[in-house]
């Protein structure tokens, strides 16, 4: 595999583009499933199974890298994977600022208007070792990047020839991605994610830049802004 510039959609092998979307966009609630579920908890704690969970999500990430480069015989450059820039870092991180003063706002009005609740969760996932919570950030920025925006608004473009319906097919497959574990009255926040970055990425195709943002977001969420509160 090797990186490149970003290259025009390549024509699909129908087969294999169907089975890395499969993959990119059914993988991860697929892993909700009770056989999935059962294996996870063998690793012996519940940290350990979270842990085996996530590991899981890289796990679809290189098999969907796979069908691209083995299957579609396409370079990673077809859904903007390219190799990074500093430029892309910098700009991530100034986008991911801004978007988080954003969302933040969003959830905040939706808890006011009761379309928004994800305490519970929250709170479970802060009670997890501050390495899982950094591990599970990172992952989201990386591996959701790639696979829902990227992968497939890319190959979704490549197959059905409408961009416009491969990003609406991204928002809902991301935002329905995350029902399983925040329940339908936290994909809120998600949802309105899922339209940021699945804009961003139309607009700059830079999926370096993306997977900043979001990795920002998230570390900030879930490691710095903890460490903060506990702090006396």
């Amino acid at each position: 595999m090797t990186f490149s510039s970003p290259a025009a959609h390549p024509s699909p092998n129908r087969a294999w583009t169907v089975l890395g979307l499969a993959i990119a966009l059914f993988g991860a609630p697929a892993l909700t499933a009770p056989p999935f579920q059962a294996l996870f908890e063998r690793a012996g704690s519940l940290h350990g199974a979270i842990f085996v969970g996530q590991s899981c999500l890289w796990l679809l990430l290189a098999l969907t890298l796979c069908v691209l480069v083995c299957g579609e015989r396409a370079p990673l450059a077809a859904i903007g994977l390219v190799r990074p820039r500093l430029s892309s870092v910098a700009t991530g991180l100034a986008v991911g600022v801004g978007a988080y003063a954003v969302l933040l706002s969003i959830a905040f009005g939706l808890m006011q208007a009761g379309l928004f609740d994800n305490k519970q969760q929250s709170a479970a996932v802060l009670d997890w070792p501050l390495w899982l919570r950094l591990y599970a950030a990172l992952t989201a920025g990386v591996v959701e990047e790639i696979l829902y925006r990227g992968y497939a608004i890319e190959r979704l473009t490549a197959l059905v020839g409408r961009r416009w319906i491969a990003a609406l097919v991204a928002i809902l497959a991301f935002a329905l991605a995350h029902a399983p574990f925040w329940g339908l009255a936290g994909v809120g926040v998600p949802l309105f994610g899922g339209i940021f970055f699945t804009a961003l990425y139309m607009w700059r195709r830079d999926l370096t830049m993306c997977m900043t943002a979001h990795a920002f977001i998230d570390v900030v969420s879930l490691v710095i802004l903890p460490m903060l509160v506990a702090r006396p």
